[in-house]
């Protein structure tokens, strides 16, 4: 039988502090309706338990002996049980009080030097150790056998590299994590830091550790027999992701706007049949959590977890009404909408013909990965401003994700792929989808193509970077005039990284790559001549086309934000995409492709207040159009936020819809008709 979890369901969380022990439960509960939730996600135990537990090394919280009950958990499980709102309580095994930790020095966080983590008087614990892979099942037993709790969330579930004050405590070099790194790795040692050979490895281990517990977690509760959710950022049944703005992340740099929808679409697209909840904190950050945070900001995080296919979660510091709730003002609006149409969000599913991979932290080190980071990036936006629509595909979801329904795979320099990852890749391409490489993808640290689908053989030397590129270009037109110096159409910088490549016979190649020249003094600054290195290079395989960019476009449009880079991207990009759904709108709305049972169904994202660090108030957006091309049938299109009909006119063989004016967001559901399916589906 299929877990309710599977359904929509809309969440409200209370992240309670110990001198919340005495909360009206009841009306709690009337904030979390009003706010269109059907799932309270409430504190239960681990540093501090909200009820009275037995067990000799759970503290229990010192406020609980002011409420009559003395249990405050029980409280809140029996009065949302008579409303029928659902129940999922919160632990947090990452600290534990001086007595447990002096009792158990085991289960404890060691940083390389031996010394454990403190934090307010609390000893952090280690995944690893006994407490989480023994004394959890103990915890959540006593939960389950005392109160009719619908699931578990996990907070802080992570190694505990850094502290609530941004110290970073490094590698856990504690016993457990000594002995079951050795046995991961195969005798390996730990590392020391980001730069250690074995620091990819020690990634890879922390993943592999919390996926086991949470399969371990999910298989024990599976033994109640109650369809309970496990929400955790790995492996449990209920995937945890929180949009948050967390400017201790982001010293000087602004806000990368789109990471929840990112996040999102990259599991979806991986793990479709995983649930997954978006949660947002209402305040500012940890160092802040009196600070609200913007309200349009809250929302927007919402807007694109729900967009993407996941399930709206808003979270406020302490019981509702002790601090200001403005700043969910605008997130209620969204949860009810997501509430009131959990029809659409119940087979709502991704729907766009570009699968952009995202990249994994390599062995290259974290100023390699950042670098990478950039490039995937670049093309991003590059797509989203264009209202090209496009999923994101992880890096570790190319062997394992359904790939059938893409037009078109983009590897935004992500470096050596693997053989597993290229055989899927040539797979897709003999079948007639299209792959669109750039940067340093698909190749090995000493040059060599690892796809026989690629048009290169090989690349030439080193990859250049740095300076060795200043003052490059690249053109897609011809230059007539190169000789005089002189240059026509479109010249575009190339930054970040090139590389030179030995092409393989029937490579089709268009453009050039104009040689650096010296960049000054603005005298000398001239001189730059046709390198015979194509702008693009394509070939055929099988039923598809593999095409290379050899340097990295997308960095260079991220650094620079020019739009002539842009369009030079999406001039090699989009005839290889089959792209059916577009819009005639300004780049600062997001469209997001999905269909569900009836159809299709497009979000419009309005980001127009984009701040440096937030989302502010948005300017409305009118006489806009979306635009789908080679439909069939009868058409209907209809705008839930607006509530009407929407006008639906020919223009040849496409279908223009004039959009109503948008305001925070708009979801456009297109009944009546199919989109003709493309060669590689």
């Amino acid at each position: 039988m299929p877990s309710r979890w599977q359904q929509p369901f809309t969440v409200f969380q209370t992240n309670l502090q110990e001198i919340d022990a005495t909360m009206d439960v009841e009306a709690a509960l009337d904030v979390i309706e009003r706010h269109g939730a059907d799932t309270w996600l409430v504190n239960a135990g681990g540093i501090s338990a909200f009820y009275p537990t037995d067990l000799p090394y759970h503290a229990t919280n010192p406020f609980l002996t002011d409420r009559p009950s003395g249990d405050l958990l029980g409280d809140a499980v029996s009065a949302a049980g008579r409303r029928g709102v659902r129940v999922i309580a919160r632990l947090d095994l990452s600290k534990v009080t001086a007595r447990v930790a002096a009792e158990h020095p085991g289960w404890l966080f060691a940083s390389a030097t031996g010394r454990p983590q403190i934090y307010h008087a609390l000893h952090s614990t280690c995944l690893s150790g006994e407490y989480y892979q023994q004394c959890a099942f103990e915890i959540l037993d006593e939960i389950l056998d005392r109160y009719p709790v619908d699931g578990f969330f996990f907070n802080w579930f992570n190694f505990n590299e850094r502290d609530y004050s941004e110290v970073v405590h490094g590698v856990c070099h504690c016993a457990s994590c000594t002995r079951r790194f050795a046995e991961f790795s195969g005798g390996r040692e730990l590392p020391d830091s980001q730069e250690s050979a074995t620091f990819g490895l020690w990634r890879r281990y922390t993943e592999a550790t919390k996926a086991e517990l949470g399969r371990r977690y999910t298989d024990h509760l599976a033994t109640r027999e109650r369809d309970l959710a496990l929400v955790l950022n790995n492996g449990g049944s209920v995937v945890y992701h929180e949009g948050n703005n967390a400017f201790r992340h982001m010293p000087g740099k602004e806000l990368w706007p789109h990471g929840t929808a990112e996040a999102v679409s990259a599991h979806v697209s991986a793990q479709p049949e995983t649930p997954l909840i978006v949660n947002v904190p209402a305040h500012i950050d940890a160092t802040y959590r009196m600070g609200a945070e913007q309200p349009e900001h809250v929302a927007q995080h919402l807007l694109q977890g729900i967009a993407r296919g996941g399930n709206p979660s808003t979270y406020i510091l302490g019981a509702p009404g002790r601090l200001p709730m403005a700043s969910v003002s605008q997130a209620r609006h969204v949860t009810r909408f997501h509430r009131d149409h959990h029809d659409l969000y119940a087979t709502l599913r991704p729907a766009a013909t570009i699968a952009l991979v995202r990249p994994a932290f390599g062995r290259d080190g974290h100023a390699k990965f950042l670098e990478t980071v950039e490039e995937f990036r670049g093309v991003y936006q590059a797509l989203q401003q264009k209202h090209l629509p496009f999923d994101v595909l992880p890096f570790s979801g190319l062997t394992s994700a359904p790939l059938e329904g893409y037009r078109l795979i983009v590897l935004p320099g992500v470096g050596a792929i693997g053989r597993d990852a290229a055989a899927v890749l040539e797979a897709f391409v003999e079948r007639g989808g299209n792959l669109l490489s750039t940067g340093n993808s698909g190749f090995t640290a000493t040059g060599g193509a690892e796809l026989a689908a690629f048009p290169a053989v090989r690349r030439i030397g080193d990859e250049l970077s740095g300076n060795q590129v200043w003052s490059t270009y690249a053109t897609l037109d011809e230059q007539p005039r190169i000789d005089e110096n002189a240059f026509s159409g479109s010249v575009v910088p190339v930054y970040g990284t090139n590389a030179r490549c030995v092409w393989k016979p029937g490579t089709t190649k268009a453009g050039m790559i104009l040689a650096q020249a010296p960049w000054g003094p603005p005298e000398l600054s001239y001189g730059h001549t046709a390198t015979g290195d194509p702008a693009v290079a394509s070939i055929g395989y099988g039923a598809g086309t593999s095409s290379m960019i050899t340097w990295t476009i997308g960095r260079t449009y991220r650094e620079f934000a020019k739009t002539e880079v842009r369009d030079h991207l999406l001039s090699v990009l989009e005839p290889l995409a089959g792209v059916q759904v577009s819009a005639e709108l300004p780049e600062q709305v997001e469209l997001i492709l999905g269909r569900d049972d009836d159809g299709h169904v497009v979000h419009l994202l309005n980001q127009t207040g984009a701040r440096r660090r937030s989302f502010g108030p948005h300017v409305p957006v009118g006489e806009g159009r979306l635009v789908i091309r080679n439909a069939t049938g009868g058409e209907r299109a209809t705008a839930l936020v607006a509530r009407r009909e929407l006008p639906v006119r020919r223009d040849g063989d496409a279908l223009v819809i004039n959009l109503p004016v948008i305001e925070l967001f708009e979801v456009v559901r297109i009944r009546g008709f199919g989109l003709s399916t493309t060669p590689g589906k």
